[in-house]
């Protein structure tokens, strides 16, 4: 498997739980900035990472990597992928939402004409395991936003019959008014598009309030923001929140909160990072079903290198075969030098002759190039044939 041939397959990983948001941007900004063969970048709420197939050797990507970042190659970087998809490396084992921005991620590639036939045959593999793994799941998914809640409920108790206030009406901004209500909490919510705003307070029942609430906001037990942008709020606002004893939860990254406020309410203000350091999601998966989707894992990582491996035995039988015509050729045009009277009868039964003579020394080593598991064969011609 890769990284035995000429190649390999690369991911760079940045995680919340080790490289903060600031840093993760900025790598996603230099991945962007590179003049050619831009890698698959996978972005979400906790992640920013790249895969790339690259000559063995070859640093220039990993070279990007802020601090804390990784390198994995090969296998290593095919469970890895596979494991995203399923939804194992999340937060929230089994989240929908990874599975979702994976899709979309490799549809834009694929669409855009940059997505490496290797790329997009690893993450059919996964994308298909993912599927596999919801698919034994039973009721709705939880989502980021439940943990949020979960994490807010350790700091102020049980949130039902106590108010909640969402900043946001886009899909995670959905997925915080549904967990809430489903606490039992008494749900409003603040959108900086009027029209958004209604038609989320229709669907969900939520009560509509101000974007910039001002002093309205210490009823609230907390607030869950999460917007594509800054939450703009006066000082007013500011100073409210400062003083009270509501948790301000950000789902946002970049972070949407104003610095100078979360620098305020210090402990009772939670980041989307902090939520990946903080501890096991409450409604654990337990150790029967991590078996299970462990095996998945493991099944659609050898499933992938099966195909990888055959790819690679069948590249290098290619190449044989290409080598050994060239050096065919180069010799009968050395030949016709030497004999330049030589009758145009002659010339196409010597050409005949020795191409039917190189097809039969090579018919058995590249049907077993053609059989190659274990990628053997592979490496043993492409080092005895400098391929």
């Amino acid at each position: 498997m890769t990284p035995s041939g000429p190649e390999a397959l690369l991911a760079l990983v940045t995680h919340a739980r080790h490289v903060p948001t600031g840093e993760r941007e900025r790598f996603a900004e230099r991945l962007r900035d590179q003049p050619a063969g831009q890698p698959l970048v996978l972005e979400t709420c906790h992640r920013v990472e790249a895969y790339v197939v690259r000559a063995v050797g070859d640093t220039t990507f990993a070279e990007l990597l802020p601090m804390g970042g990784s390198v994995l190659v090969g296998e290593t970087a095919i469970r890895h992928a596979i494991s995203v998809a399923v939804g194992r490396d999340s937060v929230v084992i089994g989240e929908d939402q990874i599975l979702h921005q994976l899709r979309e991620t490799v549809d834009r590639a694929r669409g855009q004409g940059r997505l490496d036939p290797i790329l997009e045959r690893l993450f059919a593999v996964g994308l298909r395991a993912g599927r596999r793994a919801r698919s034994w799941r039973a009721g709705t998914g939880r989502s980021l936003a439940d943990v949020a809640l979960s994490v807010v409920e350790r700091q102020t108790g049980p949130v039902g019959d106590r108010e909640i206030l969402v900043v946001g009406a886009g899909k995670m901004g959905r997925l915080a008014i549904r967990a809430a209500a489903a606490a039992g909490a008494s749900v409003s919510v603040a959108n900086r598009s009027p029209a958004r705003l209604i038609a989320i307070a229709a669907e969900t029942g939520a009560r509509i309030e101000e974007f910039d609430p001002g002093p309205a906001l210490d009823r609230f037990a907390a607030v869950i923001v999460a917007l594509g942008g800054p939450w703009t709020i006066g000082q007013e606002t500011i100073d409210s929140l400062a003083a009270g004893s509501t948790i301000v939860v950000d789902l946002s990254v970049p972070a949407a909160v104003p610095l100078t406020l979360a620098e305020r309410l210090r402990s009772r203000f939670i980041s989307a990072d902090a939520l990946a350091l903080a501890e096991a999601d409450p409604v654990s998966v337990d150790d029967r079903s991590f078996a299970r989707l462990d095996e998945l894992i493991d099944g659609a990582t050898a499933e992938f290198g099966a195909w990888l491996d055959v790819r690679e035995g069948r590249a290098t039988a290619a190449a044989l075969a290409a080598r050994a015509d060239r050096e065919r050729q180069a010799e009968l045009d050395q030949l016709w030098r030497q004999l330049p009277d030589l009758d145009a009868d002659a010339r196409d039964a010597i050409e005949r002759m020795s191409g039917h003579l190189a097809r039969r020394l090579l018919r058995e080593p590249l049907e077993r190039l053609g059989r190659d598991r274990d990628g053997r064969h592979e490496r043993a011609a492409r080092e005895l044939f400098g391929l």
